[in-house]
């Protein structure tokens, strides 16, 4: 019901939302390269990469939560298990701290205390591990890190054909909220941003609100709107655009 050209409203809006997504995901897959080169150097000395090796990526993925401008908030690479030669389980997670400082991440990874993080059950990681592609998990509240809704975008981690985990960036919703509520204010109706799982992520309306899940938007029938899925597919985001009207907040 609503025709699409590359000069309508929609199209610009659907644009400019791809290209948002494009720039997180290529910051992620920098750090992919730095890790993979590094894990290559160090396999070429004829020794199994270990966690002082993977300390090294720190100003790499200081640069990648920098470039994020005000939305990022931490980052780093998780490591399949078994893959270090002196830990089992192992992050080299940074996150943004009062001040602009720079902090690591340092969860419990021992299985016999109650607070043991399991990160390859987290969605973020077992998602690319189990397929190969790369994800956006979220909006989530951050219980081991900032307490804060936030995206996580991970990409997969390959060295030789060998998954070796991932390697992650968590951007605040509320930040990137603001960025991507710009580009759906510029449409009349009403439009959702939503998940693969069909929870809203941005809204231009009150009438939507953030976090929840509206999976009926997931499979609209054509006289009650239309959802295009955006062109960065590893995203797995929609746009919904709805005959209502918008109303001011």
């Amino acid at each position: 019901m609503f025709a699409l050209s590359d000069n309508d409203p929609l199209s610009t809006c659907a644009q400019q939302l791809n290209s948002t997504l494009g720039t997180i995901f290529s910051q992620v897959r920098h750090l992919v390269e730095e890790t993979r080169q590094l894990w290559e150097r160090v396999m070429a000395d004829g020794r199994q990469p270990d966690a002082r090796d993977l300390a090294l990526l720190r100003p790499a993925i200081e640069q990648m939560i920098q470039a994020s401008g005000t939305f990022g908030c931490g980052g780093g690479v998780i490591v399949e298990p078994g893959c270090l030669a002196d830990r089992e389980m192992h992050l080299e997670w940074w996150h943004l701290a009062d001040g602009g400082k720079t902090l690591p991440l340092r969860p419990n990874f021992d299985q016999r205390r109650e607070n043991f993080y399991d990160y390859t059950e987290m969605l973020w990681y077992s998602r690319p591990r189990d397929s190969g592609k790369s994800v956006v998990e979220g909006p989530y509240i951050d219980l081991y890190g900032t307490n804060m809704y936030v995206l996580t975008f991970t990409v997969p981690l390959y060295v030789q054909g060998r998954f070796i985990g991932v390697a992650g960036l968590d951007l605040s919703l509320h930040t990137v909220e603001r960025l991507l509520i710009r580009s759906l204010m510029r449409l009349e109706h009403e439009a959702v941003l939503i998940a693969a799982d069909g929870r809203i992520i941005a809204s231009n309306t009150p009438n939507w609100m953030i976090g929840d899940l509206a999976q009926n938007l997931l499979q609209l029938a054509p006289e009650y709107g239309e959802r295009l899925l955006l062109g960065e597919s590893d995203a797995g985001w929609s746009l919904v655009h709805l005959p209502a009207l918008r109303t001011a907040a």
